[in-house]
């Protein structure tokens, strides 16, 4: 019998479920798991959710009221020196000669950095890279955690009607640096129009709308397709029915400038921000990202982790930062776990975390927290995949790609080993209380 199982085994044809025991086992929907008692109590005052819905605003904004570049050229050189050593693989498998790099540097003209110091906006989802191009650049050509998706060149994805700064321009004009809100990075110049003074007094208004559904089409007053808004992106905010919003579009006129134009969505897709912080406002937005495709960077208009968890919490007002260690260590209230064991981190994260208002950070994954199941954490995030090992020692990874509801341990079933990589336990190196209701307080960031 044991001979026939390892035969079977190498030869791969034992049958394998199609994904982790914990997404089979575990109910996918956040209303299952919020406190239906008081899921509709509000967490923090009206007035204290309204000072932090203020400072995300002047965050976010704050890029059209620089007078001059926030990054350094030795931040802009970064992308350019981390990759000369090693060149890494492009999209058809072969790796990048010396020339690839040589061009991009010599185009982007950095000798003159900063060459502009103007103001604009995103016409549509844009990308930004870490070099000025769309081309990728893989740590090795297998499809694996450095290969395909993982394209290292893409820094992030920026909503439509993003403000940005611009610090410098390639040799082309065809790519610009721009200074998001909460990222830095080349982006494609067709990305973007250009803003004046009377443009943004006209944009911050100072009421804006909020979207709660993804990926939603909005249309101009003609019926022309605009872009798809993702949740958690805000717009001016000018008119309002029962049932319908009429918000301000910035879109691209033939000279490159930005216009205002209008569209009407309805209230179950947008809703005026800040949002109401309850746990069941929460569990709703959650549960509309449920199951989306996992994006590096934002690839494909898609997520990762830490972009889940930032687009979740933006229509409450709750700003955070772009990656994942900032998200923990300037989110909230950063608890650290040094020295404490995984039966210890478990204890606290039960104890002191707060359902669905506290971050769990491993290296280069965060997480929510949405409470305790059957004496065990659970948690929400994007997830591409889980360790693997088999019962020969051959390690691998079985791809999850999606946001899920899962524990600290998924995968379990694929591995027969317990090391660090194998269990979040053993990794989380701290947990971020949000905001916590019983001392609210707004952070300086």
């Amino acid at each position: 019998f044991f001979s026939l199982f390892v035969g079977l085994l190498l030869c791969g044809c034992v049958s394998v479920p199609e994904t982790i025991r914990d997404i089979q086992d575990l109910k996918q929907d956040h209303l299952s798991y919020i406190d239906k008692s008081s899921s509709d109590r509000e967490l923090v005052t009206a007035d204290v959710q309204k000072k932090i819905d203020a400072h995300y605003n002047s965050l976010y904004f704050e890029p059209w009221h620089r007078e001059k570049p926030f990054y350094q050229i030795d931040i802009i050189e970064r992308g350019f020196k981390k990759y000369r050593k090693n060149l890494g693989y492009g999209e058809n498998g072969r790796k990048h000669r010396k020339s690839w790099l040589k061009a991009l540097t010599a185009g982007a003209n950095l000798e003159n950095y900063p060459n502009s110091g103007i103001v604009a906006i995103t016409v549509e989802n844009a990308d930004v890279r870490v070099l000025p191009t769309h081309k990728p650049r893989f740590a090795n050509a297998s499809y694996s955690h450095n290969g395909y998706p993982f394209d290292t060149l893409q820094e992030s994805s920026v909503a439509p009607n993003t403000p940005v700064f611009i610090s410098h321009t390639t040799k082309d004009k065809a790519w610009v640096l721009a200074e998001t809100p909460y990222v830095v990075g080349w982006m494609s110049v067709r990305s973007l129009a250009f803003v004046d003074n009377d443009f943004i007094k006209a944009w911050e208004t100072g009421q804006y709308a909020v979207f709660i559904k993804d990926k939603v089409s909005l249309y101009d007053a003609y019926g022309r397709y605009l872009f798809k808004a993702p949740l958690g992106a805000m717009f001016p905010k000018i008119e309002e029915d029962d049932t319908t919003m009429t918000l301000l579009v910035a879109v691209a006129d033939n000279d490159g400038r930005a216009c205002l134009t209008r569209a009407v969505v309805t209230k179950e897709t947008a809703t005026a921000k800040p949002l109401k912080l309850t746990n069941v406002n929460i569990a709703k937005l959650a549960n509309e990202l449920i199951n989306e495709p996992y994006g590096w960077g934002g690839l494909y208009q898609n997520r990762d982790c830490s972009s889940l968890t930032k687009d979740i919490f933006a229509p409450f007002g709750i700003w955070l930062p772009r990656n994942s260690i900032d998200q923990a260590k300037e989110g909230g209230t950063f608890i650290e776990f040094q020295d404490l064991s995984p039966e210890e981190k478990e204890s606290m994260i039960l104890k002191q975390g707060i359902p669905y208002l506290t971050l769990l950070w491993r290296r280069g994954h965060i997480m929510l927290y949405i409470g305790n199941y059957q004496g065990k954490p659970l948690i929400f995030h994007n997830i591409w995949g889980v360790r693997t090992k088999d019962l020969l020692g051959r390690v691998g990874q079985r791809i999850v790609g999606h946001a899920a509801i899962t524990t600290l341990n998924p995968g379990m079933e694929f591995r027969n080993d317990d090391t660090p990589e194998s269990n979040y336990v053993n990794s989380i190196l701290g947990m971020t209380i949000l905001v916590n209701p019983k001392e609210p307080k707004i952070l300086k960031q």
